[in-house]
């Protein structure tokens, strides 16, 4: 065969995998697509639902800085229902490790007791990265010992929560930048998982609504309407507006699911 055939052959065979591979990349990229199109048309339904609800519901919003960025997003999300009221308890740079700080079970009964709510969303635990002393004694981060008293304290707060007479929904940490970070908020929304399910509470689960096709961490991600905007701030941890909104979103489709459960009269 003359040598030119022959680089002809196999530029043509090259030409014709790098369509192949490229044809496959557009249809995996696709697919993810439409199954993003499918989720987001999921959640507008939902959401509609609960807009539409004749229900009066007074909804309280109660954690950490994350926690003030997802009432945001439900005020937003909810601004044009008079019958659903949005009521923030966000206290930024505190938890459940650091009595010292901010004594949330405290501060926890006097909210339910004053505000008389329907529902109550917490979202809380992006601050609990640190370790405590307990009795003279150094319980460094994620050691077992630690982890068993981080429970008994996450145990504790629910079970004042579970004093409300409200339907309560908790809201589990979302996937953020630091990969350190992201590795303790499972291990956290394992315990909080777990303990929403002994007090009968329901658990949201936000981590696959904020990462990419690979299974990662991105700023960027599809809002509300389906075109792919910044959703996290440059800090990698807390939300713009657009991902205020899908964080609404997530939480707003978890309270229609079990609408009939909630009591509304007060």
């Amino acid at each position: 065969m003359p040598i030119g055939q022959n680089r002809h052959t196999h530029w043509l065979g090259f030409s014709w995998l790098f369509v192949f591979c490229f044809s496959c990349a557009v249809l995996s990229v696709t697919l993810v697509q439409s199954g993003q199109a499918r989720e987001l048309d999921n959640a507008r339904s939902d959401t509609v639902a609960l807009l539409q609800s004749p229900q009066h519901l007074r909804i309280g919003v109660v954690g950490d800085s994350i926690a003030g960025n997802l009432g945001d997003g439900m005020q937003k999300l909810l601004r044009d229902r008079d019958n659903l009221k949005i009521i923030k308890f966000a206290k930024p740079a505190t938890g459940l490790m650091r009595d010292d700080v901010y004594n949330w079970q405290s501060a926890l009964k006097d909210f339910v007791r004053q505000t008389k709510l329907n529902i109550i969303v917490v979202m809380i635990g992006g601050n609990d990265r640190q370790s405590i002393w307990m009795n003279g004694r150094r319980l460094s981060r994620g050691s077992k010992a630690w982890l068993a008293e981080y429970e008994r304290r996450v145990a504790q707060f629910m079970k004042v929560l579970a004093e409300a007479d409200a339907k309560v929904y908790w809201v589990g940490l979302p996937v953020v930048r630091s990969t350190s970070m992201s590795r303790d908020y499972k291990r956290l929304n394992q315990i909080f998982h777990a303990q929403a399910r002994k007090h009968g509470f329901t658990y949201v689960g936000t981590w696959e609504t904020f990462i990419d096709e690979n299974g990662s961490y991105s700023s960027f991600g599809p809002s509300l309407d389906g075109v792919k905007r910044r959703l996290r701030k440059e800090d990698g941890m807390h939300f713009t507006n657009d991902g205020e909104l899908r964080l609404a979103d997530t939480v707003a489709r978890a309270i229609n699911r079990s609408l009939s459960e909630i009591k509304t009269a007060r």
